[in-house]
């Protein structure tokens, strides 16, 4: 049997699942609440600015890049888009997972401000493999399956899809829950010493097109959340 952390009070300041899952649902409320789809991303950051602060309000921006991004794929699926809409589309893509990344990132910075002033994680401590904004972008991302799952089966009654539609919330459901949980144990085994995490900078590796040779760099964020 695996061994259960020691109990240890966290850290205040830190995105706990019940709170998290909180800011992610107003988020996506909100966008469906108001006419953005198909807007260009800086009005829509306009249309639904940040409404906290501190991991909250990175958690936001995060979840409004996801529910952006998801929309602008369905854009890209459309079958009477032509190739200029395509284009376009692949570019605000680009544009939107570079924005992903650099609020991710932010998130964890500020998770390691918060441990570094409780003297966490312990060096010694084994290493976990992924960070704690990665697990709250995977949750973001869940979130938006299930939110869709729901909104086509509220249409889906009496239907050859219901069955279908209730065993893929089903399993979305188990995921969220299994997810949220991970994110909730890893802060508490690094508070008991038990689990440490690293910082990571995302390089992206491309092809110049002007000289075809593989070129990398760190994209620096636009604004700090």
């Amino acid at each position: 049997m695996a061994s259960r952390p020691s109990p240890r009070i966290l850290p205040p300041g830190l995105p706990e699942s019940e709170s998290l899952l909180a800011v992610l649902w107003d988020v996506i409320d909100r966008w469906h609440a108001r006419p953005v789809e198909g807007l260009p991303w800086e009005t829509v950051l306009q249309a639904l600015p940040p409404q906290r602060l501190g991991w909250e309000k990175i958690a936001e921006q995060l979840q409004l890049i996801n529910t952006f991004q998801w929309h602008e794929e369905d854009r890209s699926r459309a079958h009477d888009a032509d190739d200029a809409v395509l284009a376009a589309v692949k570019r605000s893509i680009d544009a939107s997972n570079a924005r992903r990344v650099q609020a991710i990132e932010a998130l964890d910075r500020h998770v390691m401000r918060v441990l570094a002033e409780a003297d966490l994680p312990v060096a010694s401590a084994p290493l976990h493999s992924e960070s704690p904004g990665s697990i709250v972008d995977r949750i973001s991302v869940l979130a938006l399956k299930l939110y869709h799952i729901r909104e086509e089966l509220a249409t889906a009654h009496g239907t050859d899809a219901e069955a279908r539609l209730h065993d893929r919330l089903a399993g979305l459901d188990e995921q969220m829950h299994d997810l949220a949980g991970c994110l909730d144990r890893l802060f508490l085994e690094i508070a008991a010493g038990q689990r440490r995490i690293k910082l990571y900078r995302q390089v992206k590796v491309y092809r110049d097109p002007a000289t075809g040779r593989y070129r990398s760099g760190l994209a620096e964020p636009e604004a700090r959340p």
